[in-house]
């Protein structure tokens, strides 16, 4: 079952019919990524003797990939938190996991997107750290290193 967050905490169950998401079968994991980098975010869902199944994303529009460089110990930033701003509105947080269900790992790599152009991502590291950096115009990827300058390359 999908279930689509209504904004104010609570959750809204979304039809096989209106998702495209039908899945016969025994599921044991499930991960979120960007498969084919294109902005929209991909489901892949494994399944107890039968194949893996991948959701390739051809709806909404697409949002900004973000990928932390955090430390030699924690190269992907585990931990950290990230928040789109647009001027001086906070977006939601998004939080990069290890491990997102039975033997499965959402991408380290988050799109976020919202109802405007973002004008800065604001990130709170491992270890309460934080750094703001702004969005450059027309990309629609950023790395970000851990002093929250941009780095070259996703």
């Amino acid at each position: 079952m999908l279930l689509h967050g209504d904004g104010a905490g609570s959750f809204i169950p979304v039809s096989a019919a209106e998702s495209g998401l039908l899945i016969y079968g025994e599921q044991r994991g499930a991960a979120v990524c960007d498969f084919n980098e294109d902005g929209l975010p991909d489901l892949v869902v494994s399944q107890n003797g039968a194949a893996t199944k991948l959701y390739q994303n051809v709806s909404g529009h697409a949002g900004l990939r973000i990928k932390l460089k955090g430390s030699a110990q924690n190269p992907h930033g585990i931990g950290a938190a990230i928040r789109l701003m647009s001027g001086e509105r906070f977006g939601p947080a998004r939080e990069i996991h290890a491990g997102s269900g039975f033997w499965s790992q959402d991408s380290s790599t988050e799109i976020l997107s919202g109802p405007e152009r973002p004008t800065a991502v604001w990130i709170r590291w491992p270890g309460g750290k934080t750094t703001t950096t702004a969005v450059p115009a027309n990309d629609n990827q950023m790395m970000i290193g851990l002093d929250g300058r941009l780095l070259l390359g996703p």
